[in-house]
Parts: structure tokens; sequence; C-alpha cells
């Protein structure tokens, strides 16, 4: 295990947090002189709270065990892992920088969610699912009731808490449930009439890191000795439990029309929905939007509320309205669904984009806060997708106006006329190029740059050798990474070529090249391999965007393959 520690701190404190001993890089940290201190200081408020509830059910049998802990150093929030060791009444902990330990994190992690899951809702009981076994526990101690796989666990499950399976909608709902817990399916309610007609409700919650995930369902009784359908069904999202449409927009315009509350709404978007749901099925499309609904939950904890618009559309209200905390819900989302999801399916590239307003800083009414929140979402789409948009008059009020512009151009048939001017000169200086005077073909990738309006041109022959290199720079990024790396061309298609609209999605896919393009500041790119009818390779052609990333549109997308493959014919 390797691991690095912060300085060798190290404390002593009770369950209440309170600190009774430690050394001198504690005081350090905490800018003290003594050791009257609560630890709560330096921690983030759900950490503290959590870490109470840690340390209160520590048990004996484990004298050692690892909590992961947010503290606060001088501006920013360190994720770290105490180490904790048990000593008569007191704990001491040793805090440890969470710098290679993947192992050790995914863990820790997992613990830390599984408790702030169960701070948000239990009864006596839960039980956890890791896709091998499911543990039984109750909160009180966190004892292990029993620990088994799925069949056995269901037939203790129904006789432990007597379910009432002659009644079919009962065993319907429980097979829904195991085999949607399988499935990693959460944020679901379950209700279970039980043999004395009492009601027993079972909620999932997903806690995942980039490695590892777990199902943490709690177990609920009601006091109610008829089953009785309640307003959950009404307003909630029979897919993903986030509110429906109807409900969330009632709860926004009050909040915002009516309350006049401070708050910030964020549009979310999943990219390329519709091509994960052709590619990969709708019942995967489905685990996507509930992934995505278990993600943005995990990410506002408890400081807003979510609902399902639309079919891969989300809105989310949220009760801050500082920038920075803003930006780091958001920020949350979107790296938590682009881990998630390809996670489970690598070969997925669905994201998110985000358009986010405050209310009353951006507008005075709902509907105008959710016009700019969309449009803000437009921007995101545009500027590459998976990312968020944080609308700012001074920054985004020109870009409105020029969409405005330019979806006026399209409408009136102006942009696709100026397209075809363009082309055709193009096509026509293609026509001139001279196979012996490099700069005639060095004009014509200028002109194709330009028309593009991207950053750079590379133009590799069929051994990968440079041929030209036309742009911003003269920088050859691909030439050094292609030689050490044969498996480079494994992103393509089947047709030979990589559109990447956001480079930044590459960095749950394969890092070493995102690193690539991250180092080389390329935000979007189009790689195409042409190859003769034989399947012999005769050119590799590479468009470049620097950042700020931006979406290609699907028709210049086939030009730039198509003058990729009339520059193989000519050189």
């Amino acid at each position: 295990m390797n691991h690095r520690r912060l300085s060798d701190i190290s404390f002593v404190i009770d369950k209440e947090l309170n600190v009774k001993d430690g050394n001198r890089s504690f005081l350090k940290l905490v800018q003290k002189t003594d050791f009257n201190v609560n630890i709560s200081n330096i921690l983030e408020d759900s950490d503290a709270k959590n870490l109470r509830y840690f340390l209160e059910n520590f048990g004996d049998e484990t004298p050692r065990r690892s909590f992961l802990a947010n503290i606060k150093s001088l501006e920013n929030y360190i994720s770290t892992i105490f180490t904790i060791t048990k000593e008569d009444e007191y704990f001491r902990v040793i805090i440890e920088e969470l710098s290679y330990s993947r192992e050790l994190l995914d863990k820790a992690l997992l613990e830390r969610r599984e408790y702030s899951a169960l701070m948000q809702n239990f009864d006596a009981y839960y039980f956890t699912f890791d896709g091998k076994q499911f543990i039984l526990k109750n909160t009180k101690d966190l004892t292990t009731i029993f620990e088994g796989s799925k069949d056995v666990f269901k037939d203790y499950f129904s006789k432990t808490f007597q379910l009432n399976l002659h009644n079919e909608d009962t065993a319907d709902q429980l097979h829904s449930m195991f085999d949607n817990i399988e499935a990693f399916v959460s944020n679901k309610y379950y209700s279970l009439l039980q043999v004395d007609k009492k009601i027993l409700t079972v909620h999932t919650i997903k806690t995942s890191t980039r490695r590892k995930s777990s199902i943490v369902a709690s177990i609920n009784f009601t006091k109610n000795n008829v089953p009785l359908m309640n307003a959950y069904s009404e307003s909630r999202d029979g897919l993903t439990g986030l509110y429906n449409k109807k409900a969330i927009t009632e709860l926004a315009i009050k909040k915002i029309n009516e309350d006049k509350m401070p708050c910030s709404l964020i549009i979310l978007d999943a990219d390329k929905f519709k091509e994960c749901n052709d590619s990969f099925g709708h019942i995967f499309g489905d685990k996507v939007l509930v992934t995505i609904s278990s993600c943005i939950n995990d990410a506002i904890k408890g400081r807003g509320i979510a609902g399902r618009i639309g079919g891969d559309e989300f809105l989310v209200l949220l009760d801050v309205t500082e920038e920075d905390d803003i930006r780091t819900i958001a920020r949350n989302i979107r790296t938590e669904i682009q881990w998630n999801i390809t996670n489970v399916e690598p070969e997925s590239v669905v994201t998110c984009s985000m358009g986010i307003a405050r209310f009353p800083l951006n507008a005075k009414s709902y509907e105008e806060l959710f016009e700019i929140a969309d449009k803000s979402l437009y921007i995101a789409k545009y500027r590459g997708r998976n990312c968020y948009i944080l609308y700012k008059p001074e920054a985004h009020s020109k870009i409105l106006i020029e969409n405005k512009q330019a979806d006026g151009r399209d409408a009136s048939g102006q942009y696709f006329n100026e397209c075809v001017e363009a082309e055709l000169e193009i096509c026509h200086q293609m026509g001139e190029i001279d196979t012996t005077k490099g700069q005639t073909v060095t004009r014509v990738l200028e002109l194709i740059r330009k028309y593009l309006q991207i950053s750079k041109i590379t133009v590799y022959n069929k051994d990968l050798k440079l041929l030209y290199v036309v742009g911003e720079d003269d920088d050859d990024v691909r030439s050094a990474f292609m030689a050490q790396d044969k498996h480079y061309f494994k992103l393509l298609n089947k047709y030979d070529f990589l559109h990447l609209d956001n480079t930044n999605v590459l960095s749950s896919i394969d890092e070493e090249r995102y690193e690539l393009y991250h180092a080389a500041d390329i935000s979007s790119t189009i790689e195409y391999l042409v190859k003769d009818e034989a399947g012999a390779n005769q050119l590799f052609v590479c468009y470049d965007l620097y950042r700020p990333a931006r979406t290609f549109k699907k028709d210049k997308i086939i030009f730039a393959l198509l003058m990729a493959k009339k520059l193989a014919q000519i050189l």
C-alpha cells in the first residue's frame, strides 16, 4: 500500500471530536498553541456529522479503521484518510494524504457514502450489495446480521421481515427490487406488504467511486395497517425516483415567483444519449438515466432538489447562489456522471452539459430564469459538451446574440450559401495542387483550417511520418506518442475516424491519450486514417481545435472527412 503522510499529523479525540492530545504538526494545522479545540472546525459539516456517527459505532472487533474526510487547509479542502485506532474511550487519528492509495480511497469513500446514505433515511436495519453478496446490518452498532448470495438472502429477507408473498404486488416488487439491485439500478422505493398488513419500505441508494460501486438499501417500517398510495407516486418520475416535470416545475415556480427565495437553476442534458440508446439498447439507456439521477442526488447533498423534465433532460434547483459553491456542485455532477457511466460501459461516451442561472441575479421570474439557463445549456453544447456554463451577462450575452444571429443565418439560408461558396473555392484550389510544390498544399490546408474555424491541421503519410503542419503553431504532438503506442488507433470507429467534441471525455477512458491532448491544449479533434480499397493506409489527417472546446457541426465533419480523402488521392 503506497500513501504519503501530511507531516505525520496525529491527535487523540473523543466521540464528540474534542481533541485530548496531539503533536506539533497538528497544532500547526489548526493554528493553535494548545489542544483545546474541536476538529469539526476544520472539517466539512457532513464529514463532522458522519465522523461522530462513525466513532459512536466503532466496533471492538476491528481496532483500526479508515475514514475519508475533507480537512480545511488554508483556502482549500484536502481529501484525506483518517487512520483511526481505538484507545479505551478515546481514538488516536493519523492523517494521511490521498496520493496513490486507490484501493484504500475506494474502500473509505464507499464507507463514507454508506454512512451519508444512512444518515438521510434509515430505521432499524439496512443492507448493502457490493456486486457479489448481500450484507444485512442493524443501524444501532452496524452489527452484521446476515451475509450471503442473492437467492439465499432473498429467502432470508422474506422470512425475517414476514413478507406476504401471496400478495401479487409484493411478490412482483420483491422480485423487481432484487433484479434492480443486482443491476445497480438505484434511487428506487419499494413498498412490501407484511403478513400483519403493515407496509415495509425499502429505499435504495447507489454509492460509487471510480472503480467500485455499492448499493445501500434502508429498511423502513410504517405503522399503517392499510397500504395506501401516497403522494410519492404522483410527484416522482417512475424510472429515476426524482421529481417529475410537473412537480419540480411547481416547486420551482413557488420558490422563485411566490417566495422570492434566492436560488440557482441548472438545466442538465445527457450528451449523445440517442447514440447510446442506438448502440447499447434502451435497457442500458435506462441505466444511464438512473445513474445520472444518482450522481445529481449525490452532488447536491441536501442543498437542493432535482427532477426529470424530459427524456434525457433534468432540472436542478439549488439553495446556494455563491459561485464557488455552484461550480463545485456542477463539477461534481459532471465528473461523477462521466466516471460512473464509462466505468460500466467504457465504449459509451455519454456525458452531460449544463446551463446555470441564478435568481434574482440573472432574472426576475422562473420563466426568465429557465430561459437563460436553457440558452446557457445551448452554449455548453456548442462549447463541446461535457461542461457547464454558469451564466454571466458580461461573458455570455454577446454569445447569445451571436447564436441568435447564427440561427437567423441558418433559417434564411445564408449560412448554407456561404458554406457552398467557401467549399467551391477550396475544391478549386485543390485542383490546382502541384505535388512538386509543397507551398500549394499548405495554402489549401490553410483555407480548410479557416473554413472549419480550427487551430491546426496535421497530415502524416502512410507510414505515419509527418508531411504538413498548418495552423497556430508547428508542433507535432502525435509522432512520438504513435511511435511508442502501437494501439494509438484503438479509439477510431469502424469507419477509421475519431470525432471528439471535448477531449475531457477521455479522462475516464484513456488517461494517456487524455494527457496527450491536455498537454497540447487540444480540446476538440477529428482524426481520420484514410485507407485504400485494399485496406492499406494512405494518409492520416488530424483537425485540432484548442481551448475552449466546440461542437463540430455535422456538415463540417463530413467536409473534413471528404477533404482528407481528396488529399489522399492527390498526395
